[in-house]
């Protein structure tokens, strides 16, 4: 029996050996087959940027709006030791973010702010006392 080559096996084959490939609206969009991050542009500044610290699987996922990005940003600089990043890293991370991972259909709603969260019985003296010493600085 003779087989025929078939032009999208083939495509598909080389897509996997090259880098998973993601259809967009308006493009195809290779991924970096050892972070996964889609290869648009500014790509590599969030490599170098954010996977210093953590796996790019904790924002693969995720879904947000420039601004929510830009709170992840400031919340770890002040909470999980980012560094200060000057303005065009910081940009262009927005810009990778915000249109690879802004909000599509599957968007989540924003965050429940504290103030109208019930109190949590688990949460410990300390992290009771930083919360407090916020409190105080914003209502100077």
């Amino acid at each position: 029996m003779k087989m025929k080559s078939c032009p999208l096996l083939i495509g598909l084959v080389l897509a996997a050996a090259l880098g998973t490939v993601i259809a967009d609206d308006k493009a195809e969009i290779a991924v970096d087959p050892v972070s996964g991050l889609k290869m648009a542009p500014g790509w590599e500044v969030v490599r170098a940027s954010c996977i210093t610290c953590h796996s790019a699987k904790q924002f693969l996922q995720q879904r947000g709006t420039r601004q929510t990005w830009d709170n992840v940003i400031v919340w770890m600089q002040e909470r999980g030791g980012l560094l200060p990043l000057d303005s065009e890293t910081r940009k262009t991370i927005l810009d990778y973010l915000e249109t690879n991972h802004g909000p599509g259909e599957s968007f989540r709603r924003p965050p429940i702010p504290a103030n109208l969260m019930p109190e949590n019985p688990y949460v410990s003296e300390i992290r009771k006392q930083l919360e407090a010493e916020e409190a105080k600085k914003k209502a100077k």
